[in-house]
């Protein structure tokens, strides 16, 4: 197995001998690899995609496949990320080709999200044992931060352990937050409104775990990968209408399989993102495993949501990671390789910085 498999599978097995109470959103597993074989997206799928995903302009082609280890200043990038580092928050200038702390917020945090305007974010904070509570805040152009305001509506309980920051996502227009996991034998999805602190519960009996949580560009459509707990079956892409009546998680649409076969990328999905364009999704893909230790490739993939088929280049990337978060065009992705940050800005990959005690990152 890989290095990334390998931490999960030590954290969660750590988290699992706790006892975390039934109706937590209990530890969070990455999806089953198992041998690949064909598959096909049914054209219904794909056409009714179309008419739920809704978005802007196109970010203008595929992702190319080169790839640098220098300092990379790409136009139109966000200036400034806000991440996690051993517990605190810090906010980071990322145009000099690698990260500068601005400023520091007090308290301890776990995870990050951003919305689409790239100065709004919300964290996720420990309040009690494994519950959790949000906070938004708001970064001014010079990238100085707003202090933290904690949303209402009470607290969440979640898994602290690895996998956790890819499971909280904000909606584009900021609107909304998610969580997903596992709870209690169940699959859920919480999504919680910031304004007033309501929330809505999606669960489903023995459907394995959920992860990658990623809003489309409409508001309401989440995106999530559901890994069965039945190794006969197969991990799936889903989208779930978060304004639909009903409770049942399995009641989202399924738009592929998670393994991808073809002469352009050949592997497993492991996290994906709905881009702003609405036409396109962005995916970190696994290749085959091969050596005596379970060596793997990884790519950063450009998938097209009409027909769900990879499309154009991949990006290589230089090591294992459950990870891709977007800016507000999308076009400019961020990446942490054994809590390393790196970038893609639609031509390469480009490490940000030689530390490696990133738990979370967004722009």
């Amino acid at each position: 197995m890989t290095r990334t498999e390998e931490r999960l599978r030590d954290a969660f097995g750590a988290a699992a001998g706790t006892g975390v109470p039934d109706g937590s959103l209990a530890p969070l597993t990455v999806p089953s690899r198992r041998r690949r074989r064909p598959w096909l997206a049914p054209a219904a799928v794909a056409a009714g995609l179309a008419a739920v995903v809704v978005g802007g302009a196109s970010v203008g082609g595929a992702v190319p496949h080169t790839t640098r280890s220098g300092p990379a200043a790409a136009a139109g990038a966000p200036r400034h990320v806000v991440a996690i580092r051993d517990g605190r928050a810090v906010v980071e200038d990322a145009t000099a080709g690698g990260l500068t702390q601005v400023a520091a917020l007090s308290g301890r945090y776990d995870a990050v999200a951003s919305a689409g305007d790239q100065r709004t974010f919300f964290l996720a904070g420990k309040a009690d044992g494994d519950s959790y509570a949000f906070y938004k805040l708001a970064l001014g152009a010079d990238g100085k931060p707003s202090a933290p305001e904690r949303l209402p509506g009470g607290t969440v309980r979640l898994d602290s352990g690895f996998g956790k920051p890819e499971n909280l996502a904000a909606s584009p227009d900021g609107s909304r937050l998610a969580v997903v996991g596992t709870a209690g034998g169940r699959s859920e999805a919480v999504v919680i409104d910031v304004r007033t602190g309501g929330r809505r519960t999606w669960s489903a009996p023995g459907a394995g775990t959920v992860t990658s949580a990623t809003w489309a560009p409409d508001n309401r459509t989440l995106g999530f990968l559901q890994s069965p707990g039945d190794a006969s079956e197969h991990a799936v892409l889903r989208l779930l209408d978060t304004r639909r009546p009903g409770a049942d998680l399995l009641a989202s649409r399924i738009v592929r399989p998670a393994e991808v076969t073809g002469t352009r990328v050949d592997g497993l999905i492991n996290v994906f993102v709905l881009n702003p364009d609405g036409r396109t999704a962005t995916a970190q893909i696994q290749g085959p495993k091969h050596g005596r230790n379970d060596d793997a490739s990884f790519v950063l993939a450009t998938l097209s949501t009409g027909t769900w088929q990879p499309t154009g280049r991949a990006v290589p990337l230089p090591g294992d990671s459950f990870f891709v978060k977007a800016d507000g065009s999308g076009a400019h992705f961020l990446q942490l390789v054994d809590g390393r940050p790196g970038r893609v800005d639609g031509d390469a990959f480009t490490w940000l910085s030689g530390a490696a005690d990133y738990d979370d990152v967004a722009w």
